[in-house]
């Protein structure tokens, strides 16, 4: 027991990184709490030498004139057997034996543990409460069937990364380093993990930026907002304190070299930098960018903005599934609602497109009507030849011309009958002129 006890708190004081004094102090509490609850004794102290690894227990008895409790209390006349100069209210000491240390052994291991795991728990609380808001690197040890991965930070101390907080997409294999942002640390001795970590948070995406961009770690670029659909799309605003520093240029770096490797640690989330302005109207302009905006109007009592664009505008102000202007509208804090202007001016080939639109429509009207009244001509013209028998060479004339004029405008069925209104005037006119030459 002795030994495996030294043991235990050298290894395990080495492999969590915890003070050997203070682990050696909780055993020591730890023995003392078991040998209260086994053995008879009220007061009971104990001690582990380092260096030899043993284990002193002893417990105290009071002097009194009349003994009522036998186990923490001592007589006069028994005292002074022990110690001569010992008086009434002193307290006598007593060394627990082997016996009785064994009736407590068992119970003092998972005391023991427990008091470690408490330690751990403690140091824990005490080294990462500093570090709540900043990025780890975790490694992986494990990802469990629910989805959940274990990671293992400073080799010692481990935190879970449950699906929620994880990137869409994303897949992780043991021994993958990864970056997290730490949330928060939970002092809860009932919980598996102290510490609360996220892939999904805005503050990532800030804190990822600060520590690839020089300007922005350095104070001369400033990062106001972002906002994020984890693994797919996110915002973020900056603005710069020097006027000749651009801010989105020096996060986007030489050829978007900066921007890029955010983007890779993010699983390929498209990042949309934005220029921050004072001028609100300004700042929503650039924070619907790609989209060209032609008016707006800002509802500060409502916390909302109604936005106008052009009709093929439109979309782009939307994004993909409305992902462009939520990005936004958190990224600026209002409510966005964007309506196309349908007044607004066309564009040529859309003007050309409504123009011939106007004129197929004129062309079908003025059809029907042309046929309309051709078929009346015609109808007039027949009655006329069959009244008037004299003259048909100059009549069949003049219907043929307007014969012609009919084909040119009417088409199908209305040419046909024309056509065949002509056949049967010729007709007559043969008929007519075969009878003045008998």
């Amino acid at each position: 027991m002795k030994e495996n006890l030294f043991e235990i708190i050298k290894d395990f004081s080495k492999e969590k990184g915890l003070d050997h004094e203070v682990v050696i102090k909780l055993v020591e509490e730890s023995l003392i709490q078991a040998a209260q609850r086994k053995l008879p004794y009220q007061e009971i102290e104990g001690q582990i030498d380092e260096k030899t690894g043993k284990i002193n227990l002893s417990h105290f008895k009071e002097v009194v004139e009349l003994v009522e409790d036998p186990n923490n209390e001592i007589s006069m006349e028994d005292v002074l057997e022990i110690d001569p100069d010992a008086g009434l209210g002193d307290e006598v000491e007593y060394e627990i034996s082997e016996r009785e240390f064994q009736r407590i052994a068992h119970s003092t291991r998972p005391i023991i543990f427990g008091s470690l795991k408490e330690a751990e728990r403690q140091m824990v609380v005490s080294t990462f409460t500093d570090k709540i808001g900043e990025v780890l690197t975790g490694t992986v040890l494990r990802v469990e069937p629910n989805g959940r991965v274990v990671f293992s930070f400073q080799n010692k101390v481990e935190a879970y990364l449950f699906r929620r907080e994880q990137i869409y997409g994303e897949n992780f294999t043991f021994g993958d380093h990864v970056r997290v942002i730490l949330l928060d640390v939970n002092d809860n001795p009932h919980k598996d993990s102290q510490l609360t970590i996220s892939r999904t948070h805005p503050g990532l995406l800030i804190k990822l930026f600060e520590m690839e961009v020089p300007e922005i770690f350095d104070g001369i670029v400033k990062i106001v907002n972002a906002a994020r659909e984890p693994g797919r799309r996110a915002k973020i605003s900056v603005y710069s304190t020097d006027e000749e520093v651009d801010p989105v240029g020096s996060c986007v770096g030489m050829r978007g070299s900066r921007v890029q490797t955010i983007v890779n640690d993010l699983n390929g989330e498209k990042i949309d930098i934005v220029r921050w302005s004072e001028d609100i109207d300004q700042y929503t302009c650039n924070a619907l960018a790609p989209a060209e905006i032609n008016s707006l109007e800002i509802d500060e009592e409502a916390n909302q903005i109604d936005v106008i664009v052009a009709p093929n505008q439109l979309s782009l102000a939307i994004g993909h599934k409305g992902q462009n202007v939520r990005l936004a509208s958190k990224l600026i804090g209002y409510k966005i609602n964007i309506v196309a202007n349908e007044d607004q001016e066309l564009s040529i080939d859309e003007q050309l497109e409504k123009e011939l639109a106007k004129t197929k429509d004129i062309g079908d009207e003025s059809t029907e009507v042309s046929v309309e009244v051709t078929q009346n001509n015609i109808d007039e013209e027949s009655e006329a030849v069959a009244a008037e028998p004299k003259n048909h060479e100059a009549e069949v004339e003049e219907v043929a011309i307007e014969e012609a004029e009919v084909e040119e405008v009417v088409e199908g069925d209305v040419k046909t009958k024309t056509k065949a209104k002509a056949k049967k005037i010729t007709k007559v006119d043969a008929e007519e002129e075969t009878e003045s030459t008998s």
